[in-house]
């Protein structure tokens, strides 16, 4: 047989037989390596494909199994699992159902990692390490300092306000921007400064759209996909509401519950079809129309290729993308970043706009929480307390041009733009009174966005289902709030009776832990909350229908 002949009939089994022994060969080497009877191993896994993101966590982790061998004569070793997002919730459903979770999981893209009720079944809790020191902070101004009050936030974004518990250890921060090529938009536009206002924004869209028009480029102002709409949507949906939200909350918590929402509709505070609703669907449009045709069917990635590959000027994403951006797109042209313009200065809009969003509320994130199957919980709690020193966090973050999240770690210089802005107002408002509702509202806002829907139309659609399925809703939102309540007292009974357990055995002194006393003021104060909701709830209806 000749050589061609020889390969053809059998490189497809030499392949095979060759991949096999790769696969063989691998497996063994992470037994022996990770699984040998002197080694203790611990698994995390994240969707973080960032660039320099494994890298800044691997430098971390290699540093800590140093310091630990040297400090404990033990072997340590710790292997990161990067999953892509497209796959991660299966993977962690599957994995946390099946009982092969790794250790240490970043929370997120899944109801099982969302949801209380999975939360506390396969998740464990942090608040006893949370008010406890970092060992770690000894010799530095956050030694003694509680772990949760050392991150900026207080941690504020890891506490579970159902559990009423902390269930995540944050490593970094961010914040959303626009990015923009400043050597293209000098080019289109005549101007290096970017827009400050949103009259100028669309303006300087409109000179974009013109000026490639003439040269015959496909380039667009604004590299679009669904993801972008969303981007645009939390910076220019909520200065319009700013002061409906005031008018609703009648409680004074900083957001129109649905109770107030639905409370508000009734009394027509506020419509789907108000003046103001309306223009905050058209200023909306009037970001959307600067996004590429066929942008509903855009990924993510792809915006950020038709930036990249200059065939847009403007790309508005969070500072998680600012490494991989400023590494694909190297020095061959300027990137620069600003703040989204509000419509303040708009003849239509202005009049609805108090100011921009305050993000004196933006907290700790890349979750990492820790699994209830692993078994070594108390590892895992070092490790992480090992990375959220202040210089460890700066430089973990700084490799990775993200924002840190420990007290008194400095920002990198690149990332200036993105430091959280406290000006401005703050507030949510909560529409999906029921399930058909949100969908129908979520599931229309695109069609509306895209042109293919009139503002009027929208708020028609979603005027009908709120109103038909507002009252069923509510009564099944209260069912699920008093089972999250037995849940909380059940979480209440088993924290006392195990406090009292090792009372009786001399293990804790007769005060009652302070711990205690908050769980019992917290549930006291939800079951409070949701009983006068509820009487308000069914009160309304019972003067609705009284009323002739």
């Amino acid at each position: 047989m000749k050589l061609r002949e020889i390969v053809k009939a059998y490189l497809g089994a030499a392949i095979i037989v060759a991949a096999m022994i790769f696969a063989v060969v691998r497996v063994a080497y992470n037994q022996l390596t990770y699984e040998a009877a002197d080694v203790t191993t611990l698994r995390m896994c994240h969707w973080q494909l960032e660039a320099g993101f494994r890298d800044a966590l691997d430098t971390l982790i290699k540093e800590y199994e140093t310091l630990y061998r040297e400090r404990h004569g033990k072997t340590v070793r710790i292997i990161q699992m990067p999953i892509g997002e497209r796959g991660y919730q299966q993977f962690m459903n599957t994995s946390l159902i099946g009982g092969t979770a790794p250790d240490i999981i970043e929370k997120g893209h899944s109801s099982m990692a969302n949801d209380p009720s999975y939360v506390a079944r396969f998740f464990r809790p942090l608040g006893n390490y949370a008010d406890e020191p970092n060992p770690y902070n000894t010799g530095t101004p956050l030694e003694g300092v509680p772990w949760r009050e050392t991150f900026v936030d207080g941690m504020q974004n890891a506490y579970d306000p159902q559990l009423l518990d902390y269930y995540f250890i944050p490593f970094s921060m961010f914040a959303i921007r626009i990015y923009y090529n400043r050597d293209l938009y000098r080019e289109l536009t005549g101007r290096t400064e970017p827009p400050a206002t949103f009259s100028e924004f669309i303006k300087a869209c409109d000179a974009i759209k013109a000026a490639a028009a003439e040269r015959g480029e496909p380039i667009v102002p604004i590299a679009g996909s669904k993801y972008q709409g969303n981007v645009f949507r939390g910076r220019y949906e909520r200065p319009f509401l700013f002061d409906t939200i005031r008018e609703l909350d009648d409680n004074l918590d900083g957001e129109a519950s649905n109770l107030e929402t639905w409370r508000g509709y009734r009394a027509e505070t506020w419509h789907f079809d108000s003046p103001r609703m309306l223009a905050m669907y058209r200023c909306l449009l009037d970001v959307s129309e600067n996004f590429q045709r066929g942008w509903l069917a855009a990924l993510r990635d792809d915006a950020v290729f038709m930036f990249v590959q200059e065939r847009a000027v403007m790309f508005a994403s969070g500072s998680w993308d600012a490494s991989s951006i400023l590494t694909q797109v190297g020095d061959r042209f300027d990137v620069s970043i600003f703040d989204f313009p509000i419509p303040t200065d708009h003849p239509e809009y202005g009049k609805y706009v108090p100011g921009p969003v305050s993000e004196g509320d933006v907290g700790g994130s890349l979750p990492w929480a820790i699994s209830k199957q692993t078994r070594q919980a108390d590892l895992a709690i070092d490790f992480l307390r090992f990375c959220t020193t202040r210089l460890r966090n700066e430089r973990f973050n700084e490799a990775i041009t993200w924002i840190p999240v420990v007290r008194g770690a400095d920002i990198a210089p690149k990332l200036k733009a993105f430091r959280p802005r406290i000006e401005g107002y703050s507030g949510k408002i909560v529409f999906d009174i029921s399930t058909e509702a949100q969908l129908v509202m979520e599931g229309n806002r695109w069609p509306l966005f895209s042109g293919q829907m009139a503002p009027e139309e929208y708020a028609a659609r979603a005027a009908e289902v709120y109103e038909r399925t507002g009252v069923a809703g509510y009564r099944n939102q209260l069912v699920k709030d008093r089972r999250n309540a037995r849940n909380v007292e059940r979480v209440l009974a088993v924290r006392v009776a195990d406090y009292y357990r090792r009372a009786e055995a001399g293990g804790v002194s007769n005060a009652v832990p302070e711990k205690i006393l908050q769980l019992v003021a917290s549930t006291l104060y939800f079951n409070h909350n949701l009983a006068a909701d509820e009487a308000e709830f069914e009160a309304l209806l019972a003067e609705e229908e009284s009323t002739p």
